[in-house]
């Protein structure tokens, strides 16, 4: 009976929904187990610098928050709140993690959440693929997508140094670059970001460029993603 339900379940539901369902299942328990000790340890801090999504890449002296285990990265699913107090925070950052977030039921509240963090004149800092200048580029030769990725021309397609995958065709390529498997949630040019921002709350939301901040103790941006990003800021006024 066991195998047959596996089976059926196998026949039945596509496996990219399994892997989801079984990736928030294991999120869900880890939530439960450290949530509260987290919580604890960062609800009273005033002045802190977070970096959000930072992966295998925690900033120094800066409160990392993501859902991978590394050193110096507390565990924390920021989709579900940020673990800090009202106008305490100084300063946001957030490097190609907006996207994997839907637009409606995760990134609206997300945002809402830093502008209730932030303290008074604290920047939000916002990273994510640029989906515009994908997009222009789309229609120009291989070799221009290939410097923002970056791509290498092998006798079978153009290999993605990033994810591996091999495109044949530029929308191979881009419905990569926009979805990756299940992961990006949602595409953002430039205004369409800017948009999104102000309707959270934010008053001063500005387009930026790589390294260049209104905040100038912000984190540093990645080199290996400075091609293919898109840069915006915004100010708790």
């Amino acid at each position: 009976m066991r195998k047959a339900i596996k089976f059926f379940i196998a026949k039945a539901v596509p496996m990219y929904l399994i892997q989801q369902v079984a990736n928030e299942v294991r999120l869900a328990i880890r939530r439960m187990l450290s949530a509260h000790s987290v919580r604890r340890k960062l609800i009273s801090q005033r002045g802190g610098r977070v970096n959000i999504g930072c992966g295998d890449h925690p900033t120094q002296g800066w409160i990392n928050l993501d859902v991978i285990s590394h050193p110096g990265v507390y565990f924390w699913d920021c989709r579900s709140g940020l673990p800090f107090s009202d106008d305490t925070v100084a300063a946001i950052y957030s490097e190609h993690f907006f996207e994997h977030l839907d637009l409606e039921s995760e990134a609206r509240p997300f945002l809402r959440e830093c502008l209730r963090c932030l303290q008074s004149g604290g920047v939000l800092r916002i990273v994510v693929p640029d989906a515009g200048a994908y997009l222009r580029a789309y229609s120009g030769p291989w070799e221009t997508l290939a410097k923002m990725r970056p791509l290498d021309c092998t006798a079978n397609g153009w290999r993605d140094m990033c994810l591996g995958d091999v495109y044949q065709t530029k929308m191979q390529f881009m419905n990569a670059i926009f979805r990756q498997g299940y992961e990006h949630k949602y595409a953002y040019d430039d205004e369409t970001l800017i948009l999104t921002i102000r309707e959270a709350g934010f008053r001063n939301v500005v387009a930026q460029r790589f390294a260049i901040s209104l905040d100038p103790k912000m984190a540093p941006d990645r080199k290996d993603r400075r091609t293919e990003s898109l840069y915006v800021e915004a100010v708790k006024s």
